[in-house]
C-alpha cells in the first residue's frame, strides 16, 4: 500500500507539472468549431487561457466574395497579451495578408472606408513572418503588450483562399504588476522528479 501510494502521488506530480509547462489550447480551430464571424460588429467570441492560446482558420475570397475573420477575446484581470506569433500553418496568396485590433467588443472600422480610424493598430504577414511574434508592429502604441480587456481582431486576404495560424500568449502578472515567469517544460518535469525522489526516499524511510 505504500509503494502503492507513493507511486501514484508521483504520476499524478508530473502530470501536473507537465500541464504547468504546456499551458496552452486551442482556442479557435475554423476546421472544428466552424467559420469565424464575417461582420465586424458580431465578432466570434473566443475564450483565452493564461499560457498560449491557437486560432486557426482560412481567409480569402473563394470567388463568392472576400471571407473576413473576426474574433473577440478577453485579457483577464491580472494578466497581459504579450505575443502574437505566426506559426508554420500560415499561407498568403500575394505577398501579404492583413491584421487589425481594436480595443472593445467590436470592429467599428470597415474594409470600404479607406482608413484606419478606431484600430488600435494593424500590420501584414507573409510567408517571412512565419515563426515571428507581430504584435510589437500590430499593437506598438501599446508597448508590445496589452493589459486586461477585451480586444478584438480582424483578419482579411483578398485573394486566396490561404490559411492563417496564430498564437496568442497571456502572461499572469504578480502584485507589482511584474510578469510571473514560467519555467520551461524541461524545468518543471526535473522539479517533478526531484519531488519524486523525496517521496520516494520518505516512504523508504518508513518502510
Amino acid at each position: 500500500m505504500m509503494k502503492l501510494g507513493w507511486r501514484t502521488g508521483c504520476a499524478a506530480l508530473l502530470m501536473s507539472s507537465l500541464g504547468v509547462a504546456s499551458a496552452q489550447v486551442t482556442a479557435w480551430d475554423e476546421g472544428i468549431n466552424g467559420d469565424l464571424s464575417n461582420n465586424g460588429l458580431s465578432p466570434t467570441d473566443v475564450a483565452f487561457i493564461v499560457g498560449t492560446n491557437r486560432v486557426t482558420g482560412t481567409t480569402g475570397n473563394p470567388g463568392t466574395g472576400v471571407d473576413r475573420d473576426y474574433f473577440k477575446f478577453t485579457v483577464p484581470v491580472g494578466a497581459k497579451l504579450t505575443s502574437l506569433k505566426v506559426l508554420p500553418g500560415t499561407t498568403v496568396s500575394g505577398s501579404s495578408a492583413f491584421i487589425a485590433i481594436q480595443i472593445g467588443p467590436q470592429v467599428t472600422t470597415t474594409p470600404t472606408g479607406g482608413g484606419v480610424q478606431n484600430l488600435l493598430g494593424f500590420s501584414h504577414y507573409g510567408s517571412d513572418s512565419i515563426g515571428t511574434d507581430i504584435l510589437p508592429t500590430l499593437a506598438a502604441s501599446a508597448s508590445s503588450s496589452l493589459m486586461s480587456g477585451t480586444y478584438s481582431v480582424w483578419i482579411q486576404e483578398t485573394g486566396g483562399p490561404v490559411e492563417y495560424e496564430f498564437e496568442l500568449g497571456i502572461t499572469q502578472l504578480d502584485g507589482g504588476g511584474a510578469d510571473i515567469p514560467t519555467l520551461p517544460e524541461w524545468g518543471m518535469i526535473l522539479l517533478g522528479s526531484l519531488l519524486c525522489a523525496v517521496m520516494w526516499r520518505q516512504s523508504r524511510q518508513r518502510a
